[in-house]
């Protein structure tokens, strides 16, 4: 009898412990879900506010060529990314300070104000890497971000609006038989100056999220997701999606201006792709690779399609038969909508 109560305290005591152990790599796993970016924007002088002039006047004349202390900044976010482009300036920045002076008499109201409060500057540079990147401005004492810079690769704004995306779109797949082609603008819209208006609501969705608190701070060296309500049920961290298990797996493969040998075969996968994105609440394939973009992409559909009531919608095609067809998922998204729409109006 003493042998099988210690037997079975020892077993108690085995239990106990183990669940200890569990529970405290648990704890430690949830912990370290690094932000790799939180020493850079600790760090780097254009983060500070105390190195910006007041904003004054309308958001559209705060455009400027990139300099070299963003330079910097922007080479230290691409090494973080994986690309080692090292920009350069613009050649071009007059024609897109009038593109910029077209975007702003498009914009509602309200999204200007929006420009007005929270963007410090828009850069324009080439060899970015990608489109677009967003940095964020802080008040040091507090802590607390105040806003945020935008820089654009002006060599991007050589496609018209339906191009880029495509383009943009084509850079995750391996493209052989089966054809793939985006539509945001109808074809009298369809123009450079749409493709950039279309690139800068992305960004000013990164710009809110972080001054809005909507995302964690992205000066904090981790990034917990789960007590911020629009990720609710979709992220835990930057990175690694609820969805990724059970519902997305190829979520995480799925890689934007890939290098070949990461690309997707397009032709075998397409339909573990889209039409399993229709089973999630991420509004476009962009907005699945992260939480940051998740947020952004759904700041720009709802702005895009439902605000400014634009078309967007995904094609898919083999020789001269559509094979799937898919709209912009912002339409059946309501409570992402619900929240974005309290972001510009409240």
């Amino acid at each position: 009898m003493r042998e099988l109560v210690s037997i079975m305290k020892f077993r108690f005591l085995f239990v106990l412990l183990f669940s200890i152990i569990i529970f405290t790599l648990n704890c430690k796993r949830k912990a370290f879900d690094k932000n790799e970016y939180a020493q850079l924007l600790r760090e780097h002088p254009v983060t500070d506010i105390r190195n910006y002039p007041p904003k004054e006047g309308d958001w559209s004349n705060r455009v400027y060529n990139i300099d070299k202390d963003r330079i910097s900044f922007l080479t230290r976010m691409n090494e973080i990314d994986g690309f080692d482009e090292i920009p350069i300036e613009s050649s071009s920045v007059s024609e897109m300070k009038k593109k910029i002076n077209f975007i702003r008499n498009s914009f509602h109201p309200k999204i200007n104000k929006l420009f007005n409060d929270y963007v410090y500057g828009i850069y324009f540079c080439e060899k970015l890497g990608g489109t677009g990147i967003t940095g964020f401005i802080y008040d040091n004492e507090s802590q607390k971000p105040v806003g945020g810079f935008i820089i654009i690769d002006s060599d991007v704004i050589q496609k018209t609006a339906n191009e880029w995306i495509t383009f943009k779109e084509r850079s995750v797949f391996d493209v052989s038989d089966i054809r793939l082609d985006i539509l945001i603008e109808k074809e009298s819209e369809n123009t450079l100056d749409n493709a950039l208006r279309y690139i800068i609501l992305h960004e000013m969705g990164h710009v809110i999220s972080n001054t809005l608190g909507i995302t964690p701070n992205l000066r904090d060296t981790t990034s917990d997701y789960t007590d911020y309500p629009f990720f609710d049920k979709a992220w835990t961290s930057m990175d690694k999606s609820s969805f990724d298990k059970d519902i997305f797996p190829l979520r995480s493969s799925v890689t934007y201006y890939a290098p070949k040998a990461n690309l997707l075969n397009l032709d075998k996968i397409w339909n573990e792709i889209y039409p399993t994105l229709e089973k999630t609440n991420f509004p476009t394939l962009y907005g699945a690779t992260n939480a940051l973009d998740h947020f952004a992409e759904t700041f720009v559909s709802y702005v895009h399609c439902i605000l400014d009531n634009r078309p967007w919608e995904l094609t898919l095609s083999k020789g001269d038969k559509v094979i799937f067809r898919m709209k912009n998922r912002i339409y059946k998204m309501e409570r992402e909508k619900e929240f974005i729409k309290k972001v510009i109006f409240e």
